[in-house]
């Protein structure tokens, strides 16, 4: 079986990035081989105000580094990257049978499960991003990225961390033997420092700006806890994994339950790769820029994780006969 055969068949995980997965330029390739691409960057800088059309294409570090242009650039651009996979397979594309967003991402899974609307996401997102922009600026935050211990040990040296330098959390399990912290500069560095003692322990600052599901975008979560309850959501087409304990579900209570605590609690990914697994599903395709989650699902010994948007064309990651 080839990845086009899951796509064809509908036995694939379709995934969307979180934060942090930005790269200059991450849709200027998309948009060169496919028409769907550039339609998607249009119609979010209409629904935005942010000229997310030149920004995804062309911008640069600098100018992507802000979460309030971050955040919507990568909505927009793994969706984009959702409808260039349509466009490329034709009529060999079949919905996946799961999708799923890592934090951020979870906003694009509602697009593409048909849950929530294309145009209120991404104002959505764009609100989010300014409101967590503007608490980071307020406290300076942080994460930080730790491989090679179990989640345990990570958060036993988050509650050893003094309470001088601020609050430190696991924030996202992505894998075994892989978890994001999150808190204020002082007390992540405390963390990642202590990492560093550690052999076989790999600790690295992440570029999301912000210092997502840790108590520090309580305030963030609070403001926007009116705007999430009344967003209207609908049945989705397929299964949705869930950020705060990795099931999926249909209903949309259960959706809705999760995208108001989306920022208060940590992020269990390696929960979600779990849930795809035990559905048979061997085949992850990541719409990101930065291969982020086809790297988590090669966590597990399973799946067989293509990145659509990364080094390679998307014609060159799902070849055709």
């Amino acid at each position: 079986m080839t990845v086009l055969d899951d796509i064809s068949l509908g036995r694939y995980a379709l995934v969307f990035p979180g934060a942090g997965s930005h790269l200059p330029a991450m849709a200027r390739r998309l948009c060169r081989s496919f028409g769907s691409a550039a339609e998607v960057l249009e119609r979010a800088r209409k629904a935005t105000g942010l000229d997310l059309v030149r920004l995804c294409r062309e911008g640069t570090p600098a100018e992507l580094a802000p979460p309030e242009i971050s955040h919507p650039a990568v909505v927009a651009t793994a969706l984009a990257a959702a409808a260039a996979l349509r466009e490329h397979t034709g009529t060999r594309w079949s919905p996946p049978a799961l999708v799923g967003g890592h934090s951020l991402g979870h906003f694009a899974a509602l697009v593409e499960a048909g849950a929530l609307g294309f145009d209120e996401a991404l104002r959505l997102v764009a609100r989010r991003a300014r409101l967590m922009a503007e608490e980071a600026r307020r406290r300076p935050a942080l994460m930080a990225s730790v491989s090679g211990p179990g989640p345990g040990r990570v958060a036993d040296w988050c509650a050893a961390c003094p309470a001088a330098l601020g609050v430190v959390v696991p924030a996202c399990f992505n894998g075994p033997a892989q978890t994001v912290v999150s808190g204020d500069t002082a007390a992540v560095r405390w963390v990642t420092g202590r990492a560093a003692r550690e052999q076989d322990v790999r600790a690295r600052e992440l570029t999301a700006g912000v210092a997502s599901h840790s108590p520090l975008m309580d305030p963030v979560q609070r403001a926007m806890a009116t705007a999430l309850s009344s967003v209207p959501l609908a049945e989705p087409s397929v299964p949705v994994l869930l950020n705060g304990d990795g099931r999926a579900a249909l209903g949309t209570g259960e959706l809705r339950e999760d995208l108001l605590r989306q920022l208060s609690v940590p992020v269990r990914w390696n929960d979600a790769m779990r849930t795809v697994v035990e559905a048979g599903i061997t085949t992850v395709v990541d719409t990101g820029p930065n291969q982020v989650l086809a790297r988590a699902a090669l966590l597990h010994p399973e799946p067989v994780a293509v990145a659509l948007n990364f080094m390679r064309p998307l014609e060159k990651a799902v070849p055709l006969p």
